[in-house]
């Protein structure tokens, strides 16, 4: 038994790259393995109570139900992996105009106490290999909300082409996968601070239409200045304490 379990560690359901169809077929064989075990185990209790030590099989009892028990863990980790593996190929498969990355992370976010939750080995690869899949989700779809904001502009994303290095479009036809596909997460400071970039442009664009807006009718005052040929300019008082609160405005952008 101490054997069997030692050596059950290095099976392939422990390994994330074995996949949810493979794991299960091999977890269905340990079942029969441990059904195996438990009959000579059985039959080994008939004999230790005919000489009076039925106690001897207990430590052997104890440890297959507790590799039962891991078994079904690890099944309904796989189950979960299998969850988490279809939601991210339905995220994959939108277009970049319907992706709604606020909703998708809120999934994400739970999928992960799902997992975080779960009674298993947290140093199997196969828990690890997920985790790390999620955890570059909760990082990508965070850029994403980003690179949907309306301060985009394409200059922006000429800035992040030239950065992954790619001439991808944004049109009707992009699909999430196509972003999915740049490693976003490998430049997350730089589309940080693009699209930080934008934003702070889109303010400044609103308060220069809002300026032009403001002054476009406001006329200037002119006098001649005594029998001279100068004309002074003037401005009446509110227009004038107004000149004064747009040009610090326009100073500081």
């Amino acid at each position: 038994m101490k054997t069997f379990t030692q050596e059950l560690k290095k099976r392939d359901f422990y390994k994330y790259d074995c996949g949810r169809e493979q794991a299960l077929a091999k977890l269905d064989i340990v079942y029969n393995e441990i059904g195996d075990l438990e009959t000579k185990t059985n039959n080994f209790g008939h004999t230790a109570e005919k000489f009076g030590n039925p106690n001897l099989i207990d430590g052997c009892i104890k440890q297959a139900e507790a590799i039962k028990a891991e078994m079904g863990n690890m099944k309904m980790l796989w189950d979960h992996i299998n969850i988490c593996q279809k939601t991210f190929s339905g995220y994959l498969a939108n277009t970049w105009e319907k992706t709604s990355p606020f909703e998708m992370e809120d999934e994400v976010k739970k999928l992960m106490k799902t997992l975080k939750d779960m009674k298993v080995d947290k140093r199997a690869n196969a828990y690890l290999g997920i985790l790390e899949e999620i955890k570059k989700w909760l990082i990508f779809l965070p850029l994403i909300s980003e690179l949907r904001d309306p301060a985009m502009r394409e200059r922006h994303w000429n800035a992040i082409r030239d950065k992954v290095k790619s001439k991808f479009v944004v049109d009707d036809k992009l699909l999430l996968q196509d972003v999915y596909s740049l490693n976003l997460q490998d430049y997350k400071e730089d589309v940080e601070e693009i699209t930080d970039q934008a934003k702070q442009e889109a303010k400044m664009e609103k308060t220069l239409a809002k300026l032009e807006e403001t002054w476009k009718d406001i006329k200037f005052d002119f006098t001649q200045h005594k029998n001279t040929d100068v004309f002074l300019i003037r401005l009446v008082d509110e227009n004038f304490d107004l000149l004064e609160e747009n040009t610090n405005q326009a100073s500081s952008m």
